[in-house]
């Protein structure tokens, strides 16, 4: 007995000591955890790890061995980061990540055409967010519901400066609410109509499975859909109502038990400049498919630009008394005019409607001077001068990020872009650099928009893709009344959340359905997937645009097609996919082949040496290091241009010293 005892004791004793000398392995890699490209730039992040990293196929061989980079700070999470390039895991597959024999993970996945659904989930969420008409379960799977706010006829508020009614129907509820707002769907159609415009061969073909618009491919009917609602909020004098609301927000119900009776509220010069921007560009757009509906288009544009130069300063400053709906707030239209003016003389060629102006700041609702920015530094030939200067705006700013993407998480982000709508500001940020790259085709502005995808799906430290369904983790508790409401476990797929963010505007006791604080005490980790949490986990049709329009080019580059104005080298191939691991199969439709764009090289990976030392099997490789040299950042916002600011824990917009929250409200 004695014996044994002392035996079962040294045995305790030696397990005690071997723990104290090699405590827990406690590294942990962040990846994209959708998946990389075979030929593409590939990066993980890697926390608390020393050594070597290992990639392991499902065989169990080590097929790559990476020397991760020095790690450098991120102040937006408080943690010392390494990047891992492992662009050359080229094989298509399902791999495990070690580092010193411990398993990190085993759920990196490479393969091809990486994004695609990714790129038909964001887009056919605008179907879900459908008003007046049914989902039906063919189209919607168990997500199906009921039409909710059939009714079309709406009364004009007394904001509107008339009396009576209108009918208003169809068009996108804006986000977990279930308003409509010219405002925000003016940067969102915008957004999409881009993209098809960028790349129409590529979305001619490409399909998700919604209802049918005549012979329309699957991303114009569903931009029709909300453009239609879009023309009948134009008045007959030209002005377009500014929101369809009720007078307050609903319940947390379904669309059709939102039976509040709804209004027509205010008319606005910034709304309807934003009106005739879209309306100008959509005409262009849908004159091959419908000469009548791109006539229509056309002519609403014009008479809302003609409304908006005799009303230059109808601006919607504030609520009326009786309504708490979003607001979209706005006191200097210039912006929108601007954008107006060059649509439509990108449109029209009358050089009556040429707008003079640009800026280096990318745009969101309240600020579209970014938006035509692109469109001048992309039709060289109208503008000229003006091109040119667009351009070196559009290259001043996605230096910058590329400089940023560079260190720390690889996110183009800094700590104080961590605002109410993070997600958003990244994917927009991921937006630009893509112009920058059509503009030149320089790699480091593609590699930087791929690793803002990254960011979004999972490579970043909550260690989570922000995109409902998508990923090994994601948000299942979003924001959004009908996830909320309709009985089902999964949220809707394909939604961006709003992501992390340090104001805490949703944080207070359960009584006032907010949340307890989850605020971590850095910026890049504030989040909490809980319904409560409307300022980290709401959605909104704005934010989830340019996630589509992020992940839509980069799927459209790799399969052979580039912009019209793009730089030659622009357009990539995606290498075939030979795997001898398991990967999981694309649920893709056949891509088509490039017809006029130039297509590089099968071999597509970024050009430029890796910082980091690998080995590829027994091989070795040289090692180098990409070397990207921006210019010292400019003040990147002017105090007359509206920015994101932070006072005692709360963020809000500010412009001309005026304050907004970021529904539009006036604060201050």
């Amino acid at each position: 007995m004695f014996v044994k005892n002392h035996a079962l004791k040294s045995v305790a004793l030696a397990a005690l000591v071997a723990t104290a000398l090699c405590p827990a392995f406690a590294a942990t890699a962040y990846i994209n955890q959708i998946g990389y490209r075979p030929g593409d730039f590939k990066e993980l992040a890697l926390v608390d790890a020393n050594g070597s990293v290992d990639f392991v196929n499902a065989a169990g061989q080590v097929v790559l061995s990476v020397t991760p980079k020095a790690a450098s700070y991120w102040d937006a999470s408080g943690q010392n980061v390494q990047l891992v390039d492992f662009s050359k895991l080229a094989e298509a597959g399902k791999y495990s990540i070690k580092v010193n024999g411990n398993v990190l993970r085993s759920d990196l996945v490479v393969k091809s055409q990486t994004y695609e659904d990714i790129v038909k989930a964001s887009i056919k969420w605008f179907y879900y967010q459908r008003a007046s008409m049914a989902l039906e379960s063919q189209y919607a799977g168990k997500w199906a519901r009921a039409a909710g706010h059939t009714n079309p006829t709406a009364e004009l508020h007394n904001s509107t400066g008339a009396s009576g009614t209108i009918n208003s129907s169809k068009g996108w509820y804006d986000a977990g609410d279930y308003g409509r707002y010219i405002v925000n769907s003016g940067i969102t159609t915008y957004t999409l109509l881009s993209l098809y415009e960028h790349f129409p061969q590529y979305f001619k073909t490409l399909k998700w499975n919604i209802p049918a618009e005549g012979s329309l491919p699957d991303l114009l009917a569903e931009i029709k859909y909300n453009l239609d609602w879009m023309l009948t909020m134009q008045a007959s004098d030209g002005g377009v109502y500014h929101k369809l609301t009720s007078l307050g927000f609903p319940g947390d119900v379904m669309p059709a038990a939102d039976n509040s009776k709804l209004y027509a509220i205010g008319k606005s010069t910034a709304g309807t400049f934003d009106f005739a921007a879209v309306m100008a560009m959509a005409s262009r757009i849908y004159k091959h498919a419908s000469t009548p509906y791109a006539s229509k288009c056309l002519e609403a544009a014009k008479k809302a630009y003609a409304w908006g130069q005799q009303n230059p300063s109808r601006n919607y400053l504030a609520n009326p008394s009786d309504v708490s709906t979003g607001a979209y707030e706005n006191d200097n239209p210039n912006d929108e005019k601007v954008l107006a003016g060059t649509e439509l003389f990108i449109t029209t060629g009358d050089a009556s409607y040429k707008q003079s102006g640009s800026s280096e700041y990318v745009s969101y609702w309240g600020d579209v001077m970014g938006l035509a920015t692109y469109e001048k530094a992309t039709h060289q030939a109208q503008f000229g001068g003006d091109a040119n200067e667009a351009k070196q705006k559009i290259l001043g700013t996605a230096d910058n990020f590329a400089n940023r993407a560079e260190k720390g998480f690889g996110v183009v982000m800094p700590k104080d872009d961590f605002v109410w709508g993070s997600n958003p500001v990244a994917s927009n940020q991921g937006v630009c650099l893509l112009y920058a790259y059509y503009l030149t085709g320089e790699q480091k502005y593609y590699k930087a928009a791929v690793k803002v995808l990254d960011y979004l799906l999972g490579k970043n430290p909550l260690d989570m893709s922000f995109v409902t369904g998508y990923g090994s983790k994601s948000p299942k508790m979003p924001h959004h009344r009908p996830s909320t409401s309709d009985n089902i476990e999964e949220p809707i797929p394909g939604m961006l959340v709003g992501g992390p963010q340090p104001g805490g505007e949703d944080v207070g006791s359960a009584a006032e359905w907010k949340c307890a604080d989850y605020r971590t005490g850095q910026a890049a980790t504030a989040y909490t997937d809980q319904r409560c949490s409307y300022a980290t986990n709401e959605v909104a049709i704005n934010w989830n645009a340019p996630l589509a329009y992020l992940a839509g080019a980069i799927e459209a580059i790799n399969s052979g097609y580039a912009p019209e104005f793009a730089a030659a080298g622009v357009a990539k191939q995606d290498v075939p996919a030979s795997s001898s691991s398991e990967a999981p199969a694309s649920s893709s439709s056949s891509v088509p082949q490039s017809s006029s764009s130039e297509v590089a090289s099968s071999s597509s990976a970024i050009s430029g040496n890796s910082s980091s030392s690998e080995t590829v099997a027994s091989s070795s490789s040289s090692q180098g290091t990409i070397a990207i040299h921006a210019p010292v950042e400019s003040r990147m916002m002017r105090s007359t241009q509206p920015r994101l600011r932070f006072d005692d824990q709360k963020v809000f917009i500010e412009k001309n010293g005026k304050r907004f929250d970021l529904k539009g409200h006036r604060i201050k």
